[in-house]
């Protein structure tokens, strides 16, 4: 028997009726956007510091990017993934351009959990491999395909594992990288990056399939905003290398300037078999991809496609937004803004208790709130409502972790579009500030 649907107060907006809302609802209405900002239908203006849901990078409607889609649906709008596409082709040299050296060819799809995918396929045709290592606190995508690298089981929403258990036991996790809050409880001066190292373990115990892929996050970010430490990426691509299997770097949030370099695995040192993109990549359209080395790039037919990927006004506006971060230098930008996030970020640490870890990589960076330093609990109420705080009264958009994904949900997250001015980061950091300081005060009053 059917059950009703669970209530909902905001799907009653008209604003709203009869939209499923798979992710949650704010009630708030965007109705313009411009550069770093956004307007509702009131005409409040808004300071987005996390570029959309990190999918923006040079901000709303970027001229150069609008111009680009306007010309191009002047000549046409839309090609048959059968026919040849110059505009796909072009988007993908560029993308060939800027990825590590051995990357070879593009794969296009939509959007990031097909994208991994298509990364799942071509690693499988590739090691003859059918199982993939994944880490706790990972977030890869919501298809069937995708969800067990996805959620931490026990933490899911009630009810939410219904009738997909089939689906999420397929997939093998292991420990996260977490220098603040380590699985192993270990210390990192004396570790031995035990987390890299267990990856072996788990590649070398699977007794009824082969293992065909890894897939990281350079920079875990729903699962609490977490870089990697130092010699991680270089652990794991050995045992990689010694095992046959692919390494698959996931960076639908990181590519794209967004941690000072066109793919983030050039800022690490990775040196991958694939590479997983999405979010800004269409610069705002609905685009993804995977990036491919040598060997890593053959698929049976019609293996991985879909009929509106790639499509030439998308592929124009994402070559243009790739143009604007080349002529302006923007992953410099990224470093030199971000670097400056950071040292505010962390004097706000030296003056708020409830501050417990800053973490960045670039303009990549994470706010972890804690109840005590000390014991390092972690004050997941109050970030929920410090976030709250700054879209209401600080008109301010940020991000924040959530425990379905990682193990908490006390971390605030700070992702601005790359071409983010300093006097914009400042505004921001000014009402960030304000947030933090009322999240104190509501700390200390308890």
């Amino acid at each position: 028997m059917n059950q009703e649907p669970v209530s909902d107060p905001a799907l009653s907006s008209p604003t709203v009726n009869n939209i499923i809302k798979p992710m949650g609802h704010y009630p708030l209405t965007i109705v313009r956007g411009e550069g770093v900002r956004f307007w509702d239908e009131e005409g409040t203006e808004y300071l987005d510091a996390v570029s959309g849901e990190w999918v923006v990078n040079l901000g709303y409607r970027h001229p150069k990017v609008v111009e680009a889609i306007k010309e191009q649906l002047d000549q046409i709008d839309y090609v048959t993934p059968v026919f040849e596409n110059k505009l796909r082709s072009d988007l993908a040299a560029k993308l060939l351009e800027h990825a590590p050296e051995r990357m070879k060819s593009v794969l296009f799809a939509l959007s990031g959990a097909d994208a991994v995918e298509g990364a799942m396929h071509l690693a499988m045709r590739a090691t003859g491999g059918s199982e993939f290592v994944c880490l706790y606190g990972a977030f890869h995508g919501t298809t069937f395909g995708t969800i067990a690298l996805s959620y931490s089981y026990p933490r899911m929403i009630e009810g939410a594992k219904e009738g997909l258990d089939r689906y999420l036991a397929r997939q093998i996790r292991v420990p996260n990288y977490n220098c603040y809050r380590c699985p192993f409880g270990l210390e990192p001066d004396s570790c031995e990056l035990m987390c890299a190292r267990f990856m072996e373990t788990a590649i070398t115990h699977q007794p009824d399939a082969k293992v065909a892929g890894v897939i990281i996050e350079v920079f875990q970010a729903n699962g609490g905003m977490v870089p990697m430490p130092p010699g991680y990426i270089e652990t794991v691509r050995d045992i990689c290398t010694r095992h046959g299997v692919a390494l698959i770097v996931d960076e639908v949030q990181t590519a794209f300037c967004r941690c000072g370099d066109v793919f983030a695995s050039n800022v690490v040192d990775a040196d991958p078999d694939l590479i997983v993109m999405g979010k800004a990549l269409g610069a705002g359209l609905p685009l993804s991809g995977v990036v491919a080395a040598e060997g890593f790039t053959s698929l049976r037919g019609w293996e991985a496609g879909f009929t509106l990927m790639s499509t030439p006004v998308v592929a124009a506006g994402s070559l243009a937004m790739l143009e604007v971060m080349d002529d302006e230098h923007l992953d410099r930008n990224a470093r030199e803004i971000g670097a400056h996030f950071m040292d505010r970020l962390l004097d706000m640490k030296d003056r708020f208790p409830i501050i417990g870890d800053v973490r960045g990589l670039g303009l990549m960076i994470g706010i972890e709130l804690v109840l005590d330093r000390d014991t390092r609990e972690p004050a997941d109420e109050l970030t929920g409502l410090a976030w709250k705080h700054a879209v209401e009264v600080e008109r301010l958009l940020i991000g924040k972790t959530g425990p379905v994904f990682g193990d908490y949900g006390n971390v605030l997250k700070l992702k601005p579009a790359v071409n983010t001015t300093r006097a914009e980061a400042d505004e921001m950091l000014d009402r960030f500030e304000r947030v933090i300081a009322f999240t104190q005060s509501q700390l200390d009053a308890h």
